[in-house]
Order: structure tokens, then sequence, then C-alpha cells
């Protein structure tokens, strides 16, 4: 017997499943020729042989240092309901000259991370590491120094500011980013690692009507 959240999980899935109606499947041309960047809230695409379902799309935007000037480039996430185990994941989009996708893995603390000689690192660290543009140690593994900046997240019509930190390890193979949000005086960190994923590795079974915001 389930449980009540499973029973719950469940019904959601089922639900979400039934209304995947054929009027609103797209024609394998395409689903061939369209890419994630043409999904909306409610859009549904398969990857990995599982399929997901966006439940939100939010985005980051690029901005200068002090946050007086916003730039031209984006970070689309995309928050996802996995039909076939109830699980929430989150992809990211881009576009710099070509598509780039990533998939969340995990995330961390401070406590499992060190510098590259196995000293314990904290938040006090990052500025000095991105100016020396070291590397970090997680997991036994090294990555390295990528890139730093800072970006306006907007989400259900609310604007917050978060600093990213990012390094990559040797093979390109697996990202971790230290996010620093901002609310006020107060500073809260999250630590995520993650993987690209090869966008022809999804494939958009419908659109969805919602759209992310922009400004």
């Amino acid at each position: 017997m389930l449980s009540v959240p499973e029973q719950k999980s469940f019904d959601q899935r089922f639900s979400l499943i039934r209304a995947l109606t054929p009027d609103k499947v797209l024609s394998k041309e395409e689903q061939s020729r369209l890419t994630i960047m043409d999904a909306g809230v409610g859009g549904c695409f398969t990857c990995f042989d599982n399929t997901y379902i966006i439940q939100e799309i939010n985005t980051y935007q690029e901005a200068s240092d002090n946050y007086s000037k916003l730039e031209d480039f984006f970070v689309t996430e995309l928050t996802c309901l996995c039909l076939e185990t109830g699980v929430l994941g989150h992809f990211e989009w881009e576009f710099d000259d070509e598509l780039e996708v990533c998939i969340t893995l995990d995330q961390t603390k401070f406590k499992r991370l060190t510098d590259d000689e196995g000293q314990p690192i904290d938040e006090d660290d990052l500025d000095q590491i991105a100016d020396d543009e070291d590397s970090i140690v997680y997991a036994g593994e090294t990555y390295d120094y990528d890139d730093d900046w800072a970006a306006v997240y907007r989400r259900n019509g609310r604007e917050e500011r978060v600093y990213m930190y990012e390094f990559v390890n040797n093979l390109s193979a697996l990202f971790i980013t230290i996010e620093e949000w901002q609310d006020g005086d107060k500073e809260e960190y999250r630590i995520y690692i993650s993987r690209p994923v090869d966008p022809a590795e999804l494939t958009l079974i419908t659109r969805g009507e919602g759209k992310h915001e922009t400004p």
C-alpha cells in the first residue's frame, strides 16, 4: 500500500500524463526541429529515458558587479517533475554561440570543499579564490576556476540578487556552482553540482503555454 505522500505523487503524475492528449503532442518534424528553448510552462520533454513536465521557468540575467547595469545574457532555469519517479529536478539552458544545457545532480556544503592544498574553505575565501583563479577540491576531484559573475534572478515577478562562482573538472564533465544570494545585509550560500547535457538528448513532446519572464 502506498503512503499518503506517495499516493498524492502518483495521483499528480497520473493526472499530468492524462493531460498529454494527442492534439497537444508535437509532430515528429516539430520534435526534431524544436529545442528546449521553445518550451513553456506545462511543456513536456524526454531526457535519459525519462519524461519531464516543466512546472516553472525562471531566469538569471547577468549584471555588472554592483548590479547597476543589466547585460544581454540569460540563463534559463527549468523546474521539472519527472513522471516516472516523481522527483523534482532542475535543468538550465543558455545560448552563447550555441545552445548549452545542464542538469543539477546534487547540492553540497562548504564542509565538503577544500582548496588545492587540502585546507578547508568557506564564504570568506571566495573572492580571493576568484581573483587568483584557484582550484577547489570536492569528493577527491579537482575543479578549476571557470568564471564568476553577478546576476538578477527572476521568479514569480520577484527579483533577487545572486553572485555565482563557477568551477569545472578536468574533463568538463562536472560543474560546481557556488551561489551567493543577497537579501539586504544577509547572505545565503548554495552549492550545486551539475553536468552538461547534449541538447540532442532532449526531445520536446509538447510546448506548453507559459513563457519565462524577460525584462
